[in-house]
Parts: structure tokens; C-alpha cells; sequence
């Protein structure tokens, strides 16, 4: 057996970050873009700007900054605050899927009903 669960971050009852958000944006600082980023997602450009927007709004701080194209062409990264904030979510899920999993085996490993 195994346990599903999703967790998420939430700001007044709105959801800030959960692991979709998470992985999002941290395709966004590693491609350096977010075209790049909803491509690997599957989803438009104009999906994935609206999640960041979002993000920001219930967050209240700048999570993405961007960078218009031109000679040197455009990009995206998180800013050090957010990169923490982020990073540390997705540690924090991951640590809590963790204890999840391991709850289900001592509970329902080895036994019979």
C-alpha cells in the first residue's frame, strides 16, 4: 500500500504555494525562463504567468523577476527571498510526504486484517 498526499501553503485561505506551484517555479530559475519552464510543464505561457501572478499576490513579494529580450534576449529567475521561500517549501513537502510513507508501512506492513 502506499499513501498519497498533497500539501500546500496557504495565506488567508488562499493557496499560495503546493507542490505543482513549487516545481513550476523551480523550472522557472533553472531554465532561466518561463516559456521554458510551461513548455516542460505543458502548459502556456500565459498559464504559467498567471500561477506567478498569483503566487506574488497572495505571497506579497516579488517571486519571479524578468527580464525583457533584446540583443542580450530575455529571462526569468527567482530573486534570492523567493529561491529560499521556494526551496524551503519544497524541502518541507517533500520531508512531510517522508513521514507520510513512513507512517503507512508501520501501520500497514506486514499485517493482515
Amino acid at each position: 500500500m502506499e499513501i498519497k498526499a498533497k500539501f500546500w501553503i496557504e495565506n488567508r485561505g488562499e493557496v499560495v504555494l503546493g507542490g505543482g506551484k513549487t516545481a513550476l517555479l523551480l523550472a522557472v530559475d533553472r531554465l532561466g525562463s518561463i516559456q521554458r519552464a510551461a513548455d516542460e510543464f505543458g502548459m502556456s505561457y500565459r498559464h504559467a504567468w498567471g500561477v506567478i501572478q498569483k503566487i506574488e499576490q497572495r505571497a506579497g513579494f516579488k517571486i519571479v523577476e524578468t527580464k525583457l529580450g533584446g540583443k542580450e534576449g530575455g529571462g526569468a529567475q527567482l530573486p534570492p527571498k523567493a529561491k529560499a521561500f521556494v526551496k524551503r517549501a519544497d524541502s518541507l513537502f517533500k520531508e512531510l510526504q517522508a513521514i507520510a510513507e513512513k507512517r503507512v508501512k508501520q501501520k500497514f506492513q506486514k499485517r493482515s486484517f
